[in-house]
């Protein structure tokens, strides 16, 4: 017979499942209200670790009386999560970025579920000290790691299967209509896994190809901006190289910042980047992100 413990974790495996099946739905209905994609899967991905440190805290109480060690307090496993989440939080785990890398969400979930453990850890020994208080906290740790980590695994291969079959995806403008531009909407159409997806280029003097095999088309100058933006209801504005000068490039970027979008760039030199290199992100292209001020991927 399976022990109270074993019980609980199998009872909360479909209960996982049918809240991941239920995000991914609310992500798409967020979409669907209006809410941008990149926002709606940040809602998704907070109410999943909020789902998954809830369900960890349930298996860690209900399964202490088979191994012998008193139930956590209810009020430190609620600390015990904030903790968790403000951690997320402050990592970017929420915040909106050109590609999720999955071992890095992990190794970010074992940092921050380590660091709250023994914040509560020396906070309950410095207070009370109770017995048994080390395998009270360990369990806890290692449930919330466990569940935390399933349920961004199952989230990164559901947002992947979503972006795949179109459905919540980041509407994308590219700035720059020549050889780079349209390498840039190639490679996006070509990886539909990334979750962006290439509406039209803005730029006065596009390249002209004359066998025209590129289904996007070129939707303005770059004082179309706000018109175009609003228009395709834009997310995600990837600028690579055209003929504007550098002062119209900067004039777009603050105008995309007002308008709530996010900015990526393809690095200069870009030209000299063989297909042999081995580069991460975005199928096969360098980008630098500009919201955040940090760098979304680089260059392996």
């Amino acid at each position: 017979m399976a022990s109270p413990a074993a019980r609980t974790t199998l009872s909360g495996t479909p209960a996982a499942l049918g809240t991941l099946a239920n995000l991914r739905r609310r992500a798409q209905g967020l979409t669907g209200m209006g809410i941008r994609p990149g926002r709606a899967w940040a809602l998704a991905r907070f109410s999943l670790d909020a789902a998954m440190l809830f369900i960890a805290g349930i298996a860690a109480t209900l399964g202490s009386s088979a191994v012998d060690v008193p139930a956590p307090p209810a009020p430190w496993l609620f600390a015990f999560a904030a903790i968790v989440l403000c951690l997320f939080a402050a990592r970017g785990m929420y915040g909106s970025r050109l590609h999720f890398e999955l071992l890095e969400d992990l190794r970010v979930i074992l940092i921050a579920t380590s660091l709250a453990a023994m914040a509560v850890l020396s906070v309950r020994e410095l207070l009370s000290a109770p017995p048994n208080l080390s395998a009270q906290v360990i369990r806890t740790w290692a449930f919330a790691t466990v569940y935390l980590a399933a349920g961004r695994i199952a989230l990164h291969w559901s947002r992947t299967q979503s972006y795949r079959h179109g459905e919540s995806v980041r509407p994308t403008l590219i700035i720059g209509a020549g050889k780079v531009g349209r390498l840039t909407a190639n490679r996006l159409l070509a990886h539909p896994e990334l979750g962006l997806k290439p509406i039209g280029f803005l730029d006065k003097d596009p390249l002209v190809e004359e066998d025209n095999s590129l289904p996007i088309p070129v939707l303005g100058a770059s004082w179309d901006l706000d018109r175009v933006a609003a228009q395709h209801d834009v997310d995600q504005v990837i600028i690579t190289f055209s003929r504007a000068p550098h002062e119209v490039l900067l004039r777009m970027v603050k105008r995309c910042e007002e308008l709530g979008l996010h900015v990526a760039f393809v690095p200069r030199l870009y030209e000299s980047v063989t297909s042999k290199l081995t580069v991460e992100h975005l199928g096969g292209l360098p980008f630098i992100s500009a919201r955040p001020m940090t760098p979304a991927c680089s260059v392996a």
